[in-house]
């Protein structure tokens, strides 16, 4: 019976045969199959052919968008040519009534008159004085009203003492200075 090294160099010799006969049979199984070798190569082909015509599509696009704007410049750039004069008074003879500065108005436009147009008001109190004022402190609701703030004139800077506590104040457990 062998000894516990004799076994250790056994198994020792027995490994260094079979690892590189197990390697060689794992790489030869791990390896892909020459139809998956061409299946990639063309998976990879026609993934380069789609690139290149995306590439080239958006060099179209962009040489488009560029015609486009230069295009675009062009016609901003000309100034349409001038009407004459006598071709715009026909025009506006045309359509029919005309305003003050010569302009045509239209059918379906305000004409203004003149009497819309008020005079300027030199007395305004009177005007103040004429405001119907009886139903308008019913609808004031006080929430919503802006408050009045009158300041007086005869209240001098030493009648004012700020530092001074009243008696009716709630906060006086709070020391605010």
């Amino acid at each position: 019976m062998p000894t516990v090294k004799e076994w250790i160099a056994i198994v020792a010799l027995v490994a260094l045969v079979l690892i590189p006969i197990c390697w060689k049979f794992w790489k030869r199984w791990d390896r892909p199959s020459l139809a998956s070798l061409l299946e990639m190569k063309r998976r990879i082909r026609e993934r380069d052919i789609r690139e290149a015509f995306i590439k080239e599509d958006a060099k179209v696009r962009e040489q488009q968008r560029i015609e486009a704007e230069r295009e675009l410049a062009i016609r901003k750039a000309q100034a349409p040519p001038p009407v004459e004069k006598e071709v715009l008074t026909s025009a506006f003879g045309n359509l029919g009534v005309t305003d003050s500065t010569g302009t045509a108005v239209l059918e379906g436009s305000v004409v203004e008159s003149k009497e819309t147009i008020l005079a300027p008001v030199e007395n305004v109190d009177s005007l103040v004085d004429q405001l119907d004022v009886e139903g308008i402190v019913e609808d004031v609701i006080p929430e919503a009203a802006p408050v009045a703030v009158q300041l007086r004139a005869e209240t001098g800077t030493d009648d004012v003492k700020w530092d001074e506590q009243q008696e009716d104040d709630d906060w006086s457990d709070i020391g605010w200075s």
